[in-house]
């Protein structure tokens, strides 16, 4: 996929970043009247999961020929890991500070390239390492001035280590198993799986139900903005973008929280937060430039055809040489990346967690 073709990807990844980064100021209500975590996520993914049903059959999807075909194990993979990525981090902030939890789940991008080498063999580039290193020092800038003094809870690194590393599975198998299906389809298994794990959850500690119709309204604009459109398109995003593209795009999440957090919460814009927005900001957007130049070079050369970065990453960092002119194309490319992370909901002090 040359580098105009994935523009629509592109920009689907961003708006949906954007969107989940609106959650801090719902959450912030959505608790002060009375719901907990738990409770806000099963309401918010039941209420979504009508909304994509009815999407779904006014396109006429096949959901069932779907569910045949494998679709389960996208419902399945979002009932354990993206589950299990979730609770990892909302234990880890009963011990540390959100903070240090944030800082150690951004560290996710690195991740990722990490996974691509030494499970997919892909090549990465200096530069798409510098990229990710810009990303995470911005940030440690937003997040690390929040931390309070005091010695680490042992037990609150132990629950946060995890957390990103089970994330990156989490895209991994994502993007093997939404490759070939509808955004819809995606959506539907995603938000199935999490329902149902979290209405186990409720069952055993108990629902809370929204008070009046307020609250209920703020519920529902969470379960269909930040919720049923965000994971709809990321479900269209993930597979034509890959994992190292979507995990970079996806941290305009922070960007989003800290300028919803100026304007509408009248948080204090700090020198370490601007500065820290401005970087990640840079190394998005230099990633996708890296991208552009190295996918133009591809197309360049001879035998080329469409130029393909790393295999399943349309990004072209990491790009394989073209095979001699006498193989005249390019391998088929294997499956990309990229998947939703915590909750998308989050206490008043916290950075975006990306759950769609």
């Amino acid at each position: 996929m040359n580098s105009a073709r994935s523009w629509p990807a592109v920009i689907a990844a961003v708006t949906g970043s954007v969107m989940v980064g609106f959650m801090p100021i719902m959450a912030r209500h959505l608790y002060a009247d009375g719901l907990d975590a738990p409770s806000m996520l099963f309401w918010r993914y039941t209420i979504a999961l009508p909304v994509l049903l009815i999407a779904a059959m006014a396109t006429r999807l096949d959901l069932i020929r779907a569910w045949r075909g494998g679709a389960w194990k996208i419902a399945l993979v979002g009932a354990t890991l993206g589950v299990g990525q979730t609770i990892c981090f909302w234990e880890s902030i009963r011990f540390i500070d959100t903070g240090l939890a944030d800082l150690l789940f951004y560290t996710y991008p690195g991740l990722t390239l990490l996974l691509d080498r030494l499970l997919f063999g892909r090549t990465i580039r200096a530069k798409a390492v510098l990229c990710v290193a810009i990303i995470l020092l911005g940030a440690a800038l937003i997040t690390v001035p929040g931390l309070r003094g005091g010695s680490i809870d042992l037990r609150g690194l132990l629950w946060a280590i995890p957390s990103p590393l089970i994330y990156v599975f989490y895209l991994a198998a994502n993007s093997v198993l939404l490759r070939g299906q509808k955004p819809l389809t995606g959506a539907l298994c995603l938000y199935s799986g999490m329902a149902l794990a979290f209405a186990a959850a409720c069952a055993v500690g108990g629902l809370d139900v929204p008070a009046n119709a307020d609250t209920w309204a703020l519920m529902v604009l969470a379960a269909l903005g930040p919720g049923a459109l965000t994971i709809t398109l990321f479900s269209y995003s993930v597979p034509r973008l890959g994992p190292s593209s979507y995990a970079i795009i996806a941290n305009m999440e922070l960007v989003t929280v800290v300028t919803v957090g100026v304007t509408l919460l009248g948080e204090k814009m700090t020198a370490e937060r601007a500065m820290g927005g401005a970087l990640i900001v840079a190394g998005i957007v230099g990633y996708g430039l890296l991208r552009t130049l190295v996918t133009s070079s591809s197309l360049s050369t001879p035998g080329g055809g469409e130029g393909r970065g790393e295999a399943g990453d349309s990004s072209g960092v990491g790009a394989r040489p073209p095979h001699p002119p006498s193989a005249a194309r390019w391998a088929p490319p294997s499956p990309p990346m990229g998947g939703e992370g915590k909750w998308g909901l989050r206490r008043l002090e916290q950075p975006a967690q990306h759950v769609l």
